[in-house]
């Protein structure tokens, strides 16, 4: 798929410490997929999109290990309720994907390229080197074609988010604070203020329209 592509600075559409953190992203999400295999236990199942039991605890270890280089009191890291967090992220993840699918939204293989192409994590002296793409995938024991869908499902995602959070607008008082403000000050609260809008914004969509989908959660496998 990335033959010929190897020496392309074509800038990519997608900003590149988003795309950065989707690469990351995606080595511990891909599995998740429509009902396929019913020998596969799921920790839940958003329409008929099902998040495997293992995608679950993949998720939540990788999520533990970022907590513990924060607290180092295993009480403090139990008062988070991890498996809470993690189940309604990865339900969050899937019903912007399903939205994303009913929208009609798409990556094209060039995006898909691109994204990889323009990862450092997959590049030698500046430039994308297929061999230690190759060498990533085997490590994380994935394989390009398991590993590029899952990229592509989070590309989609990040592509509906940006689409949600480009309808937030600020309030009238956080337009009027900015207006008394100058410099560098001014562009970063701007910054700082659209942010938060947009999460809000997004956080809000997801939660509209959770309501009309079917979830089953299965709580006595995460527990």
């Amino acid at each position: 798929m990335l033959k010929m592509l190897s020496t392309s600075k074509f800038f990519s559409v997608f900003v590149l410490g988003a795309i950065t953190l989707m690469i990351t992203v995606a080595f511990v999400f891909w599995g998740i997929g429509p009902k396929d295999n019913i020998n596969i236990v799921y920790a839940a199942t958003v329409e008929d999109v099902n998040i495997p039991l293992e995608q679950f605890w993949r998720v939540y270890d990788n999520k533990y290990k970022q907590v513990s280089e924060q607290y180092s009191d295993p009480e403090e890291i139990k008062k988070l309720n991890l498996e809470q967090m993690v189940l309604e992220s990865l339900i969050d993840r899937t019903v912007l994907l399903i939205a994303a699918q009913n929208a009609r939204l798409t990556i094209t293989d060039r995006e898909l390229q691109q994204a990889i192409i323009d990862t450092p994590y997959f590049q030698k002296n500046g430039v994308f080197d297929q061999n230690i793409y190759l060498r990533a995938l085997k490590l994380n024991r994935t394989t390009p074609q398991a590993y590029e869908s899952s990229l592509k499902s989070d590309l989609l995602i990040f592509k509906m988010s940006q689409l949600i959070g480009e309808t937030s607008e600020l309030s009238s008082y956080e337009l009027k604070m900015l207006d008394s403000m100058e410099g560098d000050n001014k562009k970063q609260l701007a910054e700082i203020f659209r942010s938060s809008k947009s999460t809000q914004t997004i956080k809000a969509y997801i939660d509209s329209i959770k309501r009309e989908m079917e979830i089953t959660i299965n709580p006595e496998l995460i527990s």
